[in-house]
This record gives C-alpha cells, sequence and structure tokens, in this order.
C-alpha cells in the first residue's frame, strides 16, 4: 500500500479540492481503501467533539448549542484548519501518516498555529505591497491594495470561520486562482501582485500611464491589469529589439510584427515567443522560480490573443499605441506632507472655528500637500455646507485633483471609505453639478489626464 500511496500522488492531488482540501481528501483516502469505514467514522466523530468545544469559545460558555447555519459554518472552519496544515507537508503518504497516526485535535491545533504564521506572512506581504505599488489612479487597484485587504485582516476570523475571504478584492490580477479561500487566497492574491509590482517597477510610472490611457481613455475606472498590458507592450517592443525601457509601439511597427509573426508556423512562432521571454529574464535579472512560473502562465494566455488578432488584422487590440498622450497628461508632483502631531493640531484648529471664512484661511496657509488636503476633508473637522464654500475657494486645478482622488459615478453608489469620506465626495459631486457645464467639461478632462 505504501508504494502504491508514493506512485499515485500526482493522481491522488488532481482528486483533492484546493477550497474543500481536508474532506475531500478522506473522501479520495475511503473510496480507495486507505481509510476504512471505521476509521472515518471515528475521524468524525473526533470533528464534532472539536465542534463541541468549538460552540464554547463561540458563546463563550453561555450555551452548548448554535443556529444550525453557525454550527455548519464552524465546522467548515474546523475542516479547513485541519486541511491547511496537511496541505503544508509534502506528500500523500506524510498527510495519511498524520491522520492514521495522530488525533483530529493534534492537526486542528497544528493548523491553528500554521494559520497565525499565514496570517503573520501575509500581513507582512502587504506591507511590501503598499510600499512598492504602482503610482497609478486605477480606482480598483488603489482600492484593494489600501482597503479591500487591510478589511480582510480586520475582518477575518481564523477561529469560527477561517475558510470565508473577507474584504473587498476587485483588481483582477492576470493570473487568479479562484480555487483557494481565506488566508490561502489573500496570501497567494499578494504574492502575484508583489511579482506584478516587481515587473512593471523596471518602468516609469508616465509609461505606464500613457499605455493605459491608450488603452482605455478611462483606464483609472475599468477593470484591467496593468502588468498584463505592459508585458504584452513590452513583449511586442523586445519582438521588434527596441533598446531601452519603453511600452509604445508605433503603427508602423505593429504592422511590421504582423508580418514578421503571421509569416511563422506554430512551432516557430512559439519558439521566438520563448526566446524572447528568456530575454527579458535576463533584462530584468528575473530568477525566482515562481516569478518566471507566473510571467510565463501569463505569457501563454497572451499568446493566443496574439495569433487570433494577426488572423483577423486586429493586432492594435494586443499591442497598444500611444495616442499622443504625452500632449495633454499632467504628471503631478505632491508637496510635502504634515507630521502627524501637526496635522492632528491644525485639525483640531479648523474643527474649532466657528466661520467657514476662517476654515479656508487655515487651509490655505497650513495645507500644502493634495494628502493633506484630502485627509483633511475626511478628519471630521468640516461640516455640511462648509464644504461647497471651501471648494469654491479652490482652483479649478485644485478641484481636478480632489477629483481625481473618489471614485466613478459607477463605483460611488456602493459603500467606499468612512462615512466622513463618502460625505466629502457627495459634498464635491454636488458641487460640480453647480458649476456650468463649460467649467465643469474643463475640470473632469483636466481629472483624466492627471497621473498623481
Amino acid at each position: 500500500m505504501e508504494n502504491w500511496i508514493i506512485n499515485r500522488d500526482d493522481v491522488f492531488e488532481n482528486l483533492l479540492s484546493k477550497e474543500h482540501y481536508f474532506q475531500s481528501l478522506l473522501q479520495v483516502l475511503q473510496s480507495n481503501e486507505l481509510l476504512s469505514n471505521k476509521e472515518i467514522e471515528n475521524i468524525e466523530i473526533q470533528i464534532l467533539n472539536i465542534l463541541k468545544e468549538t460552540v464554547g469559545y463561540y458563546t463563550k460558555d453561555e450555551s452548548c448549542s448554535v443556529r444550525v447555519e453557525v454550527a455548519e459554518q464552524i465546522i467548515l472552519s474546523i475542516y479547513y484548519t485541519i486541511g491547511i496544515f496537511l496541505k503544508s507537508k509534502t506528500s500523500i503518504k506524510e498527510r495519511v501518516t498524520l491522520i492514521k497516526e495522530n488525533t483530529m485535535k493534534y492537526l486542528f491545533s497544528e493548523g491553528e498555529k500554521f494559520l497565525k504564521i499565514k496570517i503573520k506572512e501575509s500581513k507582512e506581504l502587504l506591507n511590501i505591497v503598499q510600499k512598492n505599488k504602482l503610482k497609478t489612479a486605477n480606482y480598483a487597484y488603489i482600492d484593494t491594495i489600501d482597503y479591500g485587504i487591510p478589511l480582510f485582516f480586520m475582518e477575518y476570523d481564523s477561529r469560527f470561520a477561517a475558510h470565508e475571504t473577507q474584504g473587498s478584492i476587485d483588481y483582477p490580477l492576470a493570473i487568479d486562482e479562484m480555487d483557494l479561500v481565506g488566508i490561502e487566497y489573500i496570501n497567494e492574491y499578494l504574492k502575484k501582485i508583489d511579482f506584478e509590482n516587481q515587473f512593471c517597477s523596471h518602468f516609469d510610472s508616465y509609461e505606464i500611464e500613457n499605455l493605459l490611457k491608450s488603452f482605455d481613455k478611462n483606464s483609472d475606472y475599468i477593470l484591467i491589469n496593468i502588468f498584463e498590458l505592459v508585458l504584452t507592450n513590452y513583449l511586442g517592443c523586445m519582438l521588434l529589439g527596441k533598446g531601452g525601457i519603453t511600452l509604445d509601439i508605433t503603427d508602423i511597427e505593429r504592422r511590421y510584427l504582423k508580418n514578421k509573426l503571421g509569416k511563422l508556423k506554430e512551432e516557430e512562432f512559439n519558439e521566438v515567443i520563448s526566446r524572447i521571454v528568456e530575454d527579458i529574464f535576463k533584462e530584468f535579472t528575473i530568477n525566482g522560480i515562481n516569478f518566471i512560473n507566473y510571467i510565463n502562465k501569463t505569457i501563454y494566455k497572451i499568446m493566443p490573443n496574439i495569433k487570433k488578432n494577426i488572423e483577423i488584422n486586429k493586432l492594435e487590440n494586443t499591442f497598444i499605441t500611444f495616442k499622443n498622450a504625452n500632449e495633454n497628461l499632467i504628471r503631478y508632483e505632491d508637496g510635502e506632507s504634515l507630521e502627524n502631531s501637526r496635522f492632528k493640531d491644525i485639525t483640531e484648529e479648523i474643527r474649532d472655528c466657528d466661520k467657514v471664512e476662517n476654515k479656508i484661511q487655515i487651509i490655505r496657509e497650513e495645507i500644502h500637500s493634495l494628502r493633506d488636503l484630502v485627509d483633511v476633508l475626511g478628519s471630521d473637522c468640516i461640516f455640511d455646507y462648509e464644504f461647497i464654500e471651501i471648494f469654491k475657494a479652490l482652483d479649478d486645478f485644485e478641484i481636478s485633483l480632489l477629483l481625481k482622488n473618489i471614485p466613478s459615478d459607477s463605483v460611488m453608489d456602493a459603500d467606499y471609505g468612512t462615512e466622513s469620506e463618502k460625505e466629502w465626495h457627495e459634498k464635491l459631486k454636488e458641487y460640480i453639478d453647480m458649476i456650468n457645464e463649460e467649467k465643469k467639461s474643463k475640470i473632469i478632462t483636466e481629472s483624466f489626464n492627471i497621473i498623481l
């Protein structure tokens, strides 16, 4: 039996659910007579004992029963916790041995320890991702990194709902493993977005923003994967033999690529792409096996689109040409932000003012960065009609900058940020609706073209 397990390791793995790992493992082991019915029954009894103990924690020993829905969630959490520990082992044989030779209580306890390690590791990954995030105005990207994933850690309940994926994760990855849940999904998501950030960091943010705007003028507000667009266009640039870290591909260059690639047989096409990808790895000194695998998976995803668009003469849908965005884009460098203690003193001073004119004067004299202005507006020191008066005191470009910091109309229908943040968002919309159409159009257009 031992040799059979070793020889069938890969087959077993393909039969197992990543989401419901422990349950599926027990089913496979039972159906292949590696666990007897009696052993399965004993495991189930032990799981119920863990459930009983966990319910005691849930009710703080005030009751020995909970609603059926709650009990079902807790038992799924128990299975998930045991499963995440067993997944950490390298072979099916090792996992079977652990199940046979240990109590479920022990496996559950080890799973809880492993969960804590995963949570700590994931929080450290989030810090890295936030530190190295791209300079982009894409709302889904910013919102996911700054709000959605931190919300996961605030709401994640590793004891009673370890299998649930809390938070708000809207930004799409190039390759997204949707069959993971809980802390496993967040951990994998953060690893992948870190890979994407590392790759994109080789390019000037101005180049990336030009690429996004050329792909779609409303790129700030649509769900797109920035890394995939950057990788695709850079692949095209490398195929052209272009030097330097550039992303632009002209219409003439695209026609050249169509002729060059269109003549290749499938095997030749694959070989050319493989050589170019190897060159990219060397160019950026990419050595990590997981990073290399992630880029390769994304390339395999891109390749059929290249072939298809060559066949239908729509290669502009794959390789993007900059639409003279340089003429209109405005690169904004923010002023120096205040120290936390000084910022707190200023907001308290603003809050104590009886007249909005005095609040405006303080803001004009003390606030010299967009970040601080945004934070002041969301700090519960400005109220009701005062927002409109403050917006009137700002110039058009300052209004465009503020507009850049709020979601599009379609997104604003959903809950976003704190109540104070939502209030100034709504007041800014109200102010923009008040001004004449010419000025309104100028502000909105300018906001689209700003690069923060």
